[in-house]
């Protein structure tokens, strides 16, 4: 399922799929088919690759049963 994420440093929002996610712990997305891991952190989910920050809320993460496994 794809998802959006900010991106603080540019201001700017991605589209990601989401690879694996436990709530209030971690969450996995793939940018472009690099996989970031984002920890959970104040009711967001925050991650940083080649320099730059991502967040989400946890509001904007779809329910555990809501999207299907990744596939390639």
């Amino acid at each position: 399922m794809k998802i959006k994420l900010h991106c603080t440093d540019k201001n700017k929002n991605v589209e990601a799929d989401i690879l694996n996610h436990k709530p209030k712990a971690f969450l996995e997305v793939a940018i472009n088919t690099v996989k970031l891991r984002m920890t959970y952190m104040n009711n967001a989910y925050v991650g940083s690759m080649a320099g730059l920050e991502f967040v989400i809320k946890e509001s904007d993460v779809p329910g555990e049963k809501s999207f299907k496994e990744y596939q390639r």
